[in-house]
C-alpha cells in the first residue's frame, strides 16, 4: 500500500516534463519569427543594393552621354583641290582624298579602252585617274591633313591595239540575209587588221579569192530552234536529235544562255550549230539606236563565245525583224543573218499534227525550218519532232546546218 505522501508527490515530475515540453513548443515560433525577420531584412538590403547599383549605372550613362553631346565636333580641315580651297569634314577623326574630291565636287575620269571599229567600251577603267598630295602619289583612300594640296590627272581614253591576222573569207555570193541553205564555194584568205581585244576587223586585204556560193538544190534541210535553252524542252529535243542522228541549229537568247550554260555546251558538244538570238529578244530592235543593237547582238555573241570557246557565225533577229542597220551591225561582228522559209507557227502551240503537216506541205530542198525549244510550252513541238524527222527521211531528205559543209552532190 502506497503512503499518502508518495501518492501526492508522484505527479510532480510529469508536470515538470509537460512544462518543459510546453516551453520548448513556445520557443519554436519565436525562433521561426526571428529567422523570417532576418531573411526579410536580408532581402530588403539586397533590393536596396540592386536599386543603388542600377541608379549608379544610369547616372554614369547619363554623364557619358552628356559628355559626348557636349563634346565639340571634329573641326573641318582646309585643303586645296586642283587650285580651289575647300573645307573637308572629318569622319572618325580623319578625312581622305575621296572626301576632299566630294567637297570640291570634282569627278576625276578613268580612261576607257575602246574597240577599234565600233568604239564600244571594252574596259571603263583601263587608265585610272592619278592623284598627288603635296606632290606625292596618293590613293582615293589616303588620309589628309589641314593645308594639304591635292592635284589629279584624268585617265586617257585609248583605242585597243590592232593585230595583223590571216582570216578566212566567206565564199562570195551569199545574200545579206539567208532564208534558205546555201552551198558554199571555197573559202578565201585575207590579211586583216583586227582589234586585239574585240576581234573587230578594221581592214582586210584579200590574198586568195573565194569562189561563189550557190543556193542548195539537193534534198537537204536545216532544223532550227529558237528562244532556248529551256530546262524542260531542250533536253527532250536534244535526245530526239541524238536518237535520229540529226544535227540542228539552236538560236539562243542571252537570259536563257546565262541561266542554262550547261545546255548550251551540251548542244555544242553534240555537234549542233550555235546562233545569236540577242540578249533579251526585243521584237522592236530595228527601231533602236545603234548602241542598243550592238549591246543586244554583240552581248549575246560574247556570252556564247565565252561558253563555247570558239567564234560565232550566225545571227537570227527576234521575230525576223530586220533593218539595214541591224544587218550592218551583225555583219560588222562577222555574223551571217539567218532567217527561214518554213514557219509552222509552233510558238502559237497548235496541235502536233498541225505543226507537222504545215512543215511537210512547205518543205523543199534547202529549206530552213523554224521551230522553238523555249519561250513557252513546247510540248507540241517536241511531240511532232520525231515523226517530222522520220517523214523527211522517208522523202529522201538529209539534215545539215548553215555552218556545216554540205553533203557532196
Amino acid at each position: 500500500m502506497i503512503p499518502v505522501e508518495q501518492q501526492g508527490q508522484q505527479p510532480q515530475p510529469a508536470r515538470q516534463d509537460h512544462q518543459d515540453h510546453q516551453d520548448h513548443e513556445d520557443q519554436r515560433p519565436r525562433l521561426g519569427r526571428r529567422q523570417s525577420q532576418r531573411q526579410r531584412r536580408r532581402r530588403r538590403r539586397l533590393r536596396r543594393s540592386r536599386r543603388a547599383t542600377a541608379f549608379a549605372t544610369l547616372v554614369l550613362l547619363a554623364l557619358a552621354l552628356s559628355a559626348v553631346a557636349s563634346r565639340p565636333p571634329s573641326s573641318p580641315i582646309a585643303v586645296t583641290v586642283a587650285g580651289t580651297l575647300v573645307k573637308v569634314r572629318r569622319h572618325g577623326g580623319s578625312a581622305s582624298v575621296a572626301d576632299a574630291l566630294r567637297a570640291a565636287r570634282a569627278a576625276p575620269h578613268d580612261g576607257a579602252l575602246l574597240a577599234v571599229v565600233s568604239h564600244r567600251v571594252l574596259d571603263a577603267h583601263h587608265d585610272p585617274a592619278t592623284f598627288l598630295v603635296d606632290g606625292h602619289p596618293a590613293l582615293r583612300a589616303s588620309e589628309l591633313e589641314s593645308g594639304d594640296t591635292i592635284t589629279f590627272a584624268d585617265g586617257i581614253d585609248s583605242v585597243e591595239s590592232v593585230e595583223l591576222r590571216e582570216t578566212p573569207l566567206e565564199p562570195d555570193g551569199r545574200p545579206a540575209v539567208e532564208r534558205t541553205l546555201w552551198r558554199a564555194g571555197h573559202a578565201g584568205v585575207a590579211n586583216s587588221q583586227v582589234g586585239a581585244v574585240s576581234g573587230e576587223v578594221l581592214s582586210s586585204t584579200r590574198i586568195l579569192s573565194a569562189t561563189a556560193a550557190v543556193p542548195e538544190r539537193a534534198n537537204v534541210v536545216a532544223l532550227t530552234f529558237d528562244d532556248g535553252p529551256n530546262a524542260q524542252w531542250t533536253p527532250q529535243v536534244l535526245q530526239i536529235l541524238q536518237d535520229e542522228g540529226v544535227k540542228a541549229t539552236f538560236c539562243t537568247v542571252g537570259y536563257a544562255t546565262q541561266r542554262y550554260p550547261d545546255l548550251v555546251r551540251l548542244e555544242h558538244d553534240r555537234g549542233h550549230a550555235a546562233c545569236d538570238h540577242t540578249l533579251h529578244h526585243p521584237l522592236t530592235l530595228p527601231s533602236k539606236p545603234r548602241a542598243t543593237l550592238e549591246d543586244e547582238i554583240f552581248g549575246q555573241a560574247d556570252k556564247l563565245e565565252e561558253i563555247l570557246h570558239e567564234s560565232l557565225h550566225l545571227y537570227r533577229p527576234p521575230g525576223g525583224n530586220l533593218s539595214p542597220l541591224v544587218i550592218e551591225v551583225a555583219h560588222q561582228r562577222g555574223l551571217r543573218v539567218l532567217l527561214w522559209d518554213v514557219d509552222p507557227h509552233d510558238y502559237q502551240r497548235p496541235p502536233a499534227p498541225v505543226i507537222l503537216q504545215r512543215i511537210l506541205d512547205r518543205v523543199r530542198p534547202g529549206s530552213i525550218i523554224l521551230m522553238h525549244d523555249g519561250g513557252g510550252d513546247r510540248s507540241q513541238t517536241v511531240a511532232m519532232l520525231r515523226p517530222l524527222i522520220e517523214a523527211l527521211k522517208g522523202r529522201g531528205y538529209s539534215f545539215s546546218t548553215p555552218v556545216d559543209e554540205p553533203p557532196a552532190l
